[in-house]
């Protein structure tokens, strides 16, 4: 049997959907890359989406991809919805508002499965949300 390597998660885009004074709604665009020769299945890839601000990162929700397959050497482009209703949103409200935008990290672990085997895969990778997404987001864009 090949040894198997772990997949590629990237982070493509964090999208605003919608913005209130009580919450703000994201969908997080997530790249799964299967380079095996045998296909995989996500069991599930649970994250967390934090906000950077100058001293630390405050978590402003959650989310997870739950089951998918990946075929052999193949990608899929995951879609996942998720709502911040916490006390960091106002903390994110007021850095983006004074700075022109903010900093959105993603941090998770992907639990895999192939075959007999079974592990798991950490990711980070952090993002800039600008105004100018933010107007085409209110604007419909």
């Amino acid at each position: 049997m090949p040894v198997l390597s772990n997949p590629v998660i990237t982070l493509e885009e964090v999208r605003l959907r919608k913005v209130t004074l009580s919450s703000i709604d994201l969908d997080v665009m997530i790249r799964v890359e299967n380079r095996n020769p045998l296909g995989i299945t996500l069991r599930e890839l649970p994250f967390f989406v934090l906000c950077s601000s100058a001293n630390a990162g405050r978590q402003l929700a959650s989310g997870n991809t739950g089951r998918v397959k990946i075929a052999a050497r193949g990608s899929t482009l995951l879609r996942v919805p998720v709502r911040s209703e916490n006390a960091a949103l106002i903390g994110a409200l007021a850095a983006f508002v004074t700075k022109g935008g903010v900093q959105v990290t993603i941090r998770g672990t992907a639990v895999i499965d192939a075959v007999l085997f079974g592990w798991e895969v950490p990711f980070a990778k952090t993002l800039p949300v600008t105004m100018e997404q933010v107007a085409g987001s209110l604007a419909g864009k």
